[in-house]
C-alpha cells in the first residue's frame, strides 16, 4: 500500500517504559499535542461573576478530544495548557492517548 507523498506512518507506543522517554521529549519541546480522554470533560475557561461566585452563562460542552501544549508530566498526571490559556491537570487513568503528528502514546490499561 502506498502512502500519500509527504506523509509518514504514525508510530504507536503502548508501554510506559518507552512512553516516559517520549513524554520527556515532548515536555522539553513544550510540544503541541492532541489529547483524547475516556469521558467528556468541560475544558474551556468559564467566566465567573466575582460578586456571587457563580459561572456566568452555560458551563460549556464536554469534549473527549482537544489540543494543548504539554507543560509538565508526573507519575500520576499530565498538565496541559489550552490555547485559551486554561491549564488542565489530567490524571493518567483518564487518558486514552496523547499524540503529536508523528508519535501516538496509548498508555496500557492497568490490570
Amino acid at each position: 500500500m502506498k502512502r500519500a507523498k509527504g506523509r509518514s506512518a504514525k508510530k504507536v507506543i503502548r508501554n510506559w517504559r518507552h512512553g516516559r522517554a517520549l513524554l520527556a521529549r515532548w515536555w522539553k519541546k513544550c510540544a503541541n499535542l492532541q489529547v483524547e480522554l475516556k469521558r467528556p470533560r468541560v475544558i474551556d475557561v468559564v467566566p465567573i461573576d466575582y460578586l456571587r461566585g457563580e459561572p456566568v452563562g452555560t458551563a460549556g460542552e464536554g469534549k473527549k478530544r482537544f489540543r494543548g501544549r504539554l507543560i509538565f508530566v508526573t507519575n500520576a498526571d499530565v498538565t496541559i495548557r489550552r490555547p485559551s490559556g486554561a491549564i488542565l491537570i489530567i490524571d493518567n487513568y483518564e487518558i486514552v492517548s496523547l499524540s503529536d503528528s508523528r508519535h501516538r502514546f496509548e498508555p496500557a490499561k492497568p490490570s
